[in-house]
């Protein structure tokens, strides 16, 4: 019961979650809220909107959206959130304090329990500049973003996940890039499943969602390019993380 318990936990972390506490300001905007649990340190999106001591928004994760409403006094922020969990209700509640552009507090979840966060707020990125027409690089420059040896991550790679106490587990990428973008899908014992993400310079992240019997559970991969492929870690909600190395894959 108890590691079904932490299971639905973990599940549940990615899915929802509510916000946070702003001392004497607006917590208008998008913030970045990570919690603190037994299964490891979990990140979802935050955007809330703010008409006098009232507080609505959403909070999102690759599993979808849900709606939060709460209020701000005194710096302190009270938000409520009900999530229908196959058929059963869940109630999230989450307290905290606001200090410039970050927060701390807790949340609860129903009667899982209760956990510290930190959020921040998100800041807008600057434009990137765009090089000057006949603009020549320099000798020695780095290859453009997502480049090696001679192309983009664009093709197919064959891909091994080292998972503790399971071993290793093959499974197949077929990736499309598209200036920073990547876009493609992942094959393998589950399926094949839809992956997006970003490749910048030789840092690769990858975003997709496992079906398993147990519900969906979200996976994001980093990995560096090197001269032999990829090496990088795979972190799967409430599972931990696996070691994963890919290689071209050889016509």
């Amino acid at each position: 019961m108890t590691h079904l318990k932490h299971h639905l936990l973990a599940l549940l972390l990615v899915v929802i979650a509510p916000a946070l506490a702003l001392a004497q300001g607006s917590a208008v905007g998008d913030w970045e809220i990570t919690f603190q649990t037994p299964q490891g340190a979990t990140s979802v999106n935050l955007g809330l909107k703010q008409d006098g001591d009232k507080l609505s928004g959403d909070l999102s994760s690759p599993m979808g959206a849900v709606p939060v409403s709460g209020t701000l006094t005194a710096g302190a922020v009270a938000l409520a959130a009900s999530i229908d969990i196959q058929g059963t209700s869940l109630q999230l509640g989450l307290n905290g304090v606001l200090a410039g552009d970050t927060m701390t507090g807790t949340v609860r979840f129903g009667d899982f329990g209760e956990f510290p966060f930190t959020g921040k707020r998100g800041v807008t990125a600057a434009a990137p500049v765009s090089p000057a027409p006949n603009a020549v690089a320099p000798s020695g420059a780095a290859p453009a973003a997502g480049t090696r040896a001679g192309g983009s991550v664009s093709g197919k790679w064959d891909v091994t996940l080292a998972i503790t106490g399971a071993g290793d587990l093959p499974v197949t990428l077929n990736l499309t890039q598209d200036n920073d973008k990547v876009s493609g899908t992942l094959s393998g014992p589950p399926g094949e499943v839809p992956v997006s993400g970003t490749m910048t310079g030789k840092s690769l992240k990858l975003e997709f969602t496992a079906p398993t019997p147990n519900g969906n559970i979200p996976i994001t991969m980093t990995g560096e390019l090197g001269d032999a492929g990829f090496t990088g870690k795979a972190s799967i909600a409430g599972l931990g993380e696996a070691d994963w190395t890919a290689k071209r894959s050889v016509p």
